[in-house]
């Protein structure tokens, strides 16, 4: 009953929520394992389905792993994740239990991804973990000043020439403002990038309070005197004559911060176990082992194996894998349950040799399994496309299973970008015959079928300026996954035998035809088509 209450407020629709209810009910009920396949049709909010999982996932506390083809799809799942992270009420202060790695030049992560990808955690705890400058380092370097700041000032008078020496308040003052900015930045970093099961919860709560106290005995500290300073530092919490007489409130109150301050330091001393490291590696190792929720691809996911946290397995695009590329992860040994999502219709591993084709080698686990009468949860509502693209894809490759979400059904879905009907929603253009005016962003994709027409459309294009028009060039197999206003799909053959290449590849045609949002404009023979 939780979970649906957290899913009513996610604005999924059925089949959305239907899928996941089904995944998770399929892990609760079977504590030895499950494997679940989601089907997800071009545009059916696959990719949110995905993230609002993982999201329930790690609210119950549960251990996933994630993984993809390739680096710049475990991005965009990864991205997403976080996004919904922040839009909704989970604590977003530490994400220390989340992790993200993969090959740093082609993941080329950047903005709030570098909150969770390994190579920056690294980088950012290499510092809180080193034994000079770390946590522990930190904690000592407060309560020694905390506890026995007077006396530190003694010693440090002797060794000064009279007109040298200091007041001890403007000693107390310089040596905080040097202490207190250190230890909270370490805090800060560690709070947000270690998970709160190797913090635990009490040393936590210690961390925020010690937090919260030092705030205070910083912004008090300075707005006492000479006189007042010292007895703050001499302050026991019982009874006692001072040089002041009764003790003034202000005293009291900064004394007793300081002595919370020292307890907490002290259980913090003796509790908090972390690492005390200057080498990247065990950091690294630390960051793969603590996490609980990890994203990678299929190849870099035998990475984890240390990880006993992680006893689901989320596989997306896995109708793009081949099986031994997903028995990679499913390897993993803590892994009791596996969720494979992706949709066979669409382009399959690519296998060049005809030998390793005809053995079934590109074949995925998850296509195998749908062979053998798997059941599978159908997304059925498709967000992008406007009717007049879908209705062709729907009834040829979906057996019209598929609903137009009613956003797409509007009017404002329907675009007009360029005048005369030939500019339609779905315009075919014969290329046997015939050899913007808006200033807002329009993104344009142009499929060709072969790497020598893309590389010549790029050239001819290259030194026109699109003002508001984003144009990318590419081949089916570069647009799975992808999505433009307007698609101008070239299916360039042109012959009397009726030849058509590509074309006669059902899952590459519809990648093709189900890339477009408002137009979809296709030029071809029509006699060869």
């Amino acid at each position: 009953m939780e979970i649906w209450s957290e899913l009513s407020t996610m604005n999924l629709n059925n089949s959305q929520n239907d899928a996941i209810l089904n995944c998770i009910s399929a892990m609760l009920s079977n504590s030895s394992s499950s494997l679940s396949l989601i089907w997800g049709p071009p545009g059916t909010g696959k990719t949110k389905t995905i993230t609002v999982l993982l999201w329930l996932m790690r609210k119950l506390k549960h251990g996933t792993l994630t993984c993809a083809p390739t680096n710049l799809a475990v991005k965009q799942v990864a991205s997403c994740f976080l996004r919904l992270s922040k839009e909704n009420p989970l604590d977003t202060s530490c994400l220390g239990d989340v992790l993200l790695f993969g090959n740093k030049h082609r993941m080329c992560v950047e903005d709030d991804l570098k909150e969770i990808y390994l190579h920056d955690r690294v980088r950012k705890l290499l510092v809180c973990f080193a034994p000079l400058t770390g946590w522990r380092h930190c904690l000592s370097s407060m309560y020694d000043f905390l506890e026995n700041g007077y006396s530190q000032y003694l010693r440090y008078s002797e060794e000064q020439k009279e007109e040298n020496k200091p007041s001890f308040l403007h000693y107390t003052r310089k040596k905080l403002d040097v202490i207190y900015p250190e230890l909270r930045r370490c805090f800060k970093q560690l709070l947000f990038h270690v998970p709160k099961s190797c913090i635990l919860e009490v040393n936590y709560n210690n961390i925020i309070s010690l937090l919260e106290l030092l705030e205070d005995f910083n912004t008090l500290q300075r707005k006492t005197t000479r006189v007042e300073i010292k007895e703050v530092f001499l302050y026991k919490d019982v009874p006692r004559k001072s040089s002041m007489g009764i003790l003034p409130k202000t005293v009291i109150t900064i004394g007793k911060t300081r002595i919370k301050c020292l307890e907490l330091l002290k259980m913090l001393l003796s509790c908090l176990k972390l690492p005390i490291t200057s080498s990247k590696r065990t950091i690294r190792e630390f960051c793969m082992e603590s996490a609980s929720i990890i994203f990678c691809t299929v190849s870099s996911s035998s990475k984890v194996t240390s990880n006993k946290k992680l006893e689901l397995l989320v596989v997306d695009e896995a109708a793009q894998l081949k099986e031994c590329e997903t028995l990679i992860p499913l390897r993993l040994p803590a892994l009791k349950h596996a969720i494979l999502i992706g949709d066979e219709c669409q382009l399959p591993a690519t296998v060049v040799s005809k030998v390793c084709k005809d053995a079934l080698f590109g074949r995925s686990l998850f296509a195998r399994l749908s062979s053998l009468g798997h059941e599978k949860y159908l997304l059925n509502m498709q967000y992008r496309m406007h009717p007049s693209i879908s209705i062709f894809p729907n009834s040829s490759f979906y057996g019209g299973q598929l609903l137009d979400a009613p956003s797409v059904m509007q009017k404002e879905h329907q675009k007009k970008y360029l005048p005369g009907s030939m500019f339609g929603t779905y315009s075919f253009f014969n290329i046997e015959d015939t050899c913007s005016k808006t200033m807002k962003k329009v993104t344009v994709g142009v499929i060709c079928p072969y790497s020598a027409q893309v590389l010549a459309i790029q050239e001819k294009l290259r030194k026109i300026k699109f003002g508001p028009l984003s144009v990318k060039i590419s081949s089916v197999d570069g647009f799975q996954g992808g999505e433009e206003d307007i698609i101008i799909l070239s299916t360039v053959r042109s012959n009397s035998d009726g030849v058509v290449g590509f074309v006669s590849d059902r899952q590459r045609t519809n990648v093709a035809l189900t890339r477009a949002r408002h137009c979809l404009w296709i030029l071809g023979n029509t006699a060869t088509l």
